[in-house]
């Protein structure tokens, strides 16, 4: 089942919202309504609270896409794809499709989503101004007010030197200009990202011991989430680098076992899926390969159809993102590797078949890798 849902593209990137992006809209809320309010803005009505604690609420949700929405464009304009953006629980992250290729790049796309930010926070601050100019009715200021702090804070925040932050992102990309190894770059400043996240961890450990307690419990887990953002950002940034190297050509299995169109799907499951032990086969049609077909595909069969339907009739067909060159680097595969839904790409040259690679080659390379080499 999908942890996410998708509300629309902008500019050819797809926008999910995951369904834990709910609870921080729902905490946000209530923390409004309960604390914020009655502090600040005592003399609310209780439906006034909701309503504009919701508003608020959305309007952050804005304020986070907008964020993430800038990071991706001037990557696009880099020359670096983006996939999709996606809101969660803690905030956004743009699926950025490969590592920046140069570090004044990586500079301009970590910086875009700060500058949004301050632009959203001088933007509102004006508005606030306008309208107490105005004398404008005090539920109408609110919003803008808390929201220019927000944007401010999130600015602030991104801009700390802990990668997988945008200021981390920024201090990688000046060491490895200057040292010229982005692994090295990575690994220090995830190293950085790291001790953040324990930072973190400790200041909401003693924010609980001095019973604040939902206050400290948001904050240990922010420091938890940053500290393996920060590990996993520096796994996957190496795991590039080693395939980066590597062309399919190289790394594939060149012995693929094909099925035939035309054999029934009960004689597809008793003489290659029993027999190979492989949950995803290329079909052939004379010398050309069609698509694919697998397990997920005879699931829907009944067992009393398997052996009037044919394997071409539950065929998934070629698709783009089924097929790499043999020139293509590891790193060119891993993207419709790990996004296809079947974790495997065929290896196809003017129309032959050459080899396949699947997300389990991969991962054993990089066990062993990790083994020779830690």
């Amino acid at each position: 089942m999908k942890s996410s849902f998708v509300i629309g593209k902008i500019k050819g990137i797809q926008i999910e919202i995951d369904f834990s992006w709910f609870f921080i809209f729902a905490l946000v809320t209530y923390s409004l309504v309960s604390s914020y309010f009655p502090y600040y803005y005592p003399d609310l009505g209780t439906t006034e609270k909701w309503v504009l604690g919701s508003i608020i609420s959305l309007m952050l949700f804005v304020s986070v896409l907008l964020h993430e929405l800038s990071h991706s464009l001037v990557s696009v304009k880099a020359g670096i794809p983006v996939k999709k953006i996606t809101l969660f629980i803690f905030g956004g992250v743009a699926q950025i499709e490969k590592e920046p290729d140069t570090p004044a790049n990586e500079i301009k796309i970590a910086l875009a989503g700060p500058a949004m930010s301050i632009f959203l926070f001088v933007l509102f601050m004006l508005i606030v101004y306008v309208l107490d100019y105005f004398k404008a009715a005090e539920i109408f200021i609110i919003p803008f007010v808390y929201l220019s702090n927000v944007n401010l804070i999130l600015a602030i925040f991104n801009l700390l030197p802990a990668f997988p932050l945008d200021g981390g992102r920024v201090v990688r990309a000046l060491i490895w200009k200057f040292s010229g190894s982005l692994e090295k770059a990575t690994k220090f400043s995830s190293n950085m990202g790291r001790v953040f996240g324990y930072l973190l961890i400790l200041f909401g450990i003693v924010l609980i011991l001095n019973n604040y307690l939902i206050n400290g419990i948001w904050m240990t887990i922010i420091g938890w989430f940053v500290n393996q953002m920060s590990r996993q950002s520096y796994q996957s940034t190496a795991m590039s680098i080693i395939f980066d190297k590597i062309h399919i050509n190289e790394f594939m299995t060149d012995k693929v076992v094909t099925v035939d169109y035309s054999i029934s799907v009960q004689e597809l499951v008793d003489k290659y899926i029993y027999k190979y032990k492989y949950a995803i086969f290329p079909v052939k049609r004379n010398d050309d390969i069609i698509g694919v077909v697998g397990v997920g595909s005879i699931k829907g069969l009944p067992l009393e159809a398997r052996s009037q339907n044919s394997v071409g009739s539950i065929t998934s067909p070629l698709t783009e993102n089924l097929i790499v060159s043999p020139a293509d680097t590891v790193s060119d595969a891993m993207t419709k590797l790990f996004g296809n839904g079947i974790g495997r790409v065929l290896v196809v040259d003017q129309g032959k078949l050459l080899g396949i690679v699947s997300k389990t080659d991969v991962l054993n390379y990089l066990r062993i890798y990790s083994e020779i080499n830690r």
